[in-house]
């Protein structure tokens, strides 16, 4: 109990919050914990926390390095040192900030906003130094194989307690003793912290701890090997803190959620039948069985009796009494638009194409005069000269050229700049209106979730499209425009009823790129099908419909600058489940994601476990 006691007095400018306290001191304690990813909305402390892990390494003189979101290549990896090359005449090489960060703390904040070949830089580099980062999953997400890279992993929540915000204003409206007070407990931190570090090495373990580890792993889920190493030295780190000489099962246990939280494997479970259907299902068995099974007293070849005929008589007038009732064919109709909600970010990879579109969306290479600095290169069609770099070419050869007082600059040594900005996309909408998504009113839905991206389309400076396919064809609603308030009104128009001709309307969206991409052959793309993938018309007369979905898929995946997502429209909690959209998915390579995940609060890329506590 007194441990429990001493550690919650650590970093007492945040209320809560234990298990990031607690990982970010495992990682003082041993570096090789691997490091601390700390994920959360906004407001929850996760910059506040960072900042006071800088504060206790300012104090005690403990060395590490930061890298801001507008770093550059060059200061990541080191470059010329200008002013020497100068003065000496040959190239002299400036450590970047990576190789400054040997041995010691790499602090990032909002590490997912960092371009990707940045992230490759850090993660790839053998410095040896701990990575302490910080996310918020609403503004991005960050790819499995680096946050595999990072030792732990905590999820921060809000003070959602009155105890807590009591204690938190009691301590800030004490502002006279505060700064007395934080230093005294980052003094006692510190001499915590080297004392623990000393005793690290003593501490012991049987053979038995390894099958333990691997075994805790394995029931678990973890999809890669690196959580095993990690456990083990997040265990030894713990086991140090509480003053014991060997690694316990109870200490693997208690460290398993920082480590394992973002490696797990998502298992979908199907949901269970109800009762009644339960029922339905075993009665409709039996009656198969039933009419499987051979009569017991089968009739005899001869004439038959009077009373059976007489039987059969009545039975026939019975049913000749009985009033046929066939199915109606479905009325068309026309749903309201339903919630509109703000839908999760939709984040595309960038390519190395240059282009002169600008927007909100992606990242790309730009040839106009505005966007992002990148890195200097040789050609460039904009013809946007970058002097640091043209100076930097030159500066080793000066000697050589015997300058005297101004710099002696050759055609040679020009470099120029190469830029990245952010571009919009052409977003077409291939829209399922079929009589089964009248179904649980689920077309109410889907025009709210299309609403909702056309929304997301307007801030993002995209143009849109709509195509919708129902009965027998499909039409092209809305050509390519960049009015929002013209595709609201065609979708709050868009009637449903009939079959569906999902290849119709993959050909039709199919059309409308190829025909696109002739005006702006360097445009991005992307395709957001939303259907529940029940494909039952065919364009040809005879052909299978699925058939034909998956080779039109096949011929938009090839498509150049294209990416695609498919929303799911079935109805999960329904006994009788297809997933014809996921095998939709697959075939175009798409991102799948279920109507109900749509929305911004869903975060699928990490799936968040929240846990209670164990303080």
């Amino acid at each position: 109990m007194a441990f429990f006691q001493e550690f919650k007095s650590f970093f007492p400018e945040l209320i809560g919050n234990y298990h990031a306290k607690l990982a970010l001191i495992l990682n003082l304690i041993d570096q090789k914990c691997g490091g601390v990813l700390l994920i959360g909305k906004r407001g929850v402390g996760k910059s506040l926390l960072l900042k006071l892990f800088k504060k206790f390494l300012n104090l005690f003189n403990l060395s590490y390095i930061e890298i801001p979101l507008n770093v550059t290549e060059e200061n990541l990896i080191g470059g010329i040192d200008i002013e020497k090359t100068l003065e000496k005449g040959i190239k002299v090489y400036q450590e970047g900030l990576l190789e400054k960060a040997k041995n010691s703390y790499v602090l990032i904040e909002e590490i997912n906003l960092l371009p990707t070949e940045y992230l490759s830089l850090i993660f790839q580099t053998s410095y040896n130094y701990t990575i302490i980062a910080t996310m918020n999953p609403e503004e991005g997400s960050i790819s499995p194989h680096f946050l595999d890279k990072m030792g732990m992993c905590v999820y921060m929540e809000r003070i959602d307690n009155f105890e807590d915000y009591s204690d938190l204003l009691r301590l800030w409206g004490n502002y006279r003793v505060l700064d007395e007070f934080y230093l005294e407990n980052y003094e006692k931190l510190y001499r915590y912290v080297s004392f623990v570090k000393a005793c690290r090495s003593n501490i012991g373990y049987e053979d038995t701890i390894w099958d333990y580890i691997v075994e805790v792993c394995l029931k678990n889920m973890v999809s890669t090997h690196r959580a095993e190493i990690f456990l083990f030295f997040a265990a030894r780190a713990f086991a140090a803190m509480k003053g014991e000489g060997m690694i316990k099962p109870e200490h693997v246990n208690f460290v398993a959620p920082l480590v394992l939280l973002h490696r797990k494997r998502e298992i979908e479970e199907k949901p269970k039948p109800q009762n009644k259907e339960e029922e339905n299902q075993q009665n409709l068995q039996k009656n198969q069985n039933l009419q499987k099974e051979p009569p017991k007293n089968p009739p005899s070849k001869g004439k038959d009796s009077k009373p059976e005929r007489e039987k059969e008589e009545k039975e026939l007038s019975d049913l000749k009494e009985v009033e046929i009732v066939f199915p109606s064919i479905p009325k068309e109709e026309v749903f309201e638009l339903g919630e509109v909600f703000k839908p999760k970010r939709i984040f595309l990879r960038k390519d190395r194409i240059a282009r002169t579109t600008s927007g909100r969306r992606t990242k790309s290479k730009t040839l106009l005069k505005g966007g992002r600095f990148i890195r200097s290169v040789m050609f460039s069609k904009d013809k946007d000269v970058d002097l640091f770099g043209t100076i930097k070419t030159a500066a080793p050869f000066q000697k050589l050229r015997g300058r005297k007082d101004k710099l002696v600059i050759y055609k040679e040594d020009i470099r120029y700049k190469e830029k990245e900005n952010k571009i919009g996309h052409l977003v077409v909408f291939v829209t399922d209106g079929s009589g089964s998504m009248a179904a649980n009113q689920r077309m109410i839905a889907t025009k709210g979730a299309i609403m909702s991206l056309l929304m997301d389309c307007y801030q993002k400076r995209d143009k849109v499209a709509m195509i919708l396919f129902r009965k027998f064809k499909a039409e092209v609603v809305l050509p390519p425009t960049s009015s929002v308030e013209l595709a609201h009104k065609k979708l709050k128009d868009l009637p449903t009823g009939g079959n569906t001709p999902l290849s119709a309307g993959l050909l039709e969206a199919y059309k409308l790129i190829k025909k696109y991409h002739l005006k702006f052959p360097k445009d991005r793309i992307l395709l957001v099908v939303i259907t529940d993938g029940k494909a039952n018309i065919p364009i040809k007369f005879y052909a299978d419909p699925l058939k034909e979905v998956q080779n039109i898929s096949q011929e938009i995946k090839n498509l150049p600058y294209i990416e695609t997502i498919v929303v799911d429209t079935e109805v999960k909690s329904e006994f009788l489940r297809m997933d014809l959209a996921k095998d939709l998915a697959q075939w175009l390579s798409a991102t799948y994601i279920p109507l109900e995940d749509l929305k911004a609060e869903s975060l699928t890329n990490l799936i968040i476990q929240k846990k209670e506590s164990q303080f």
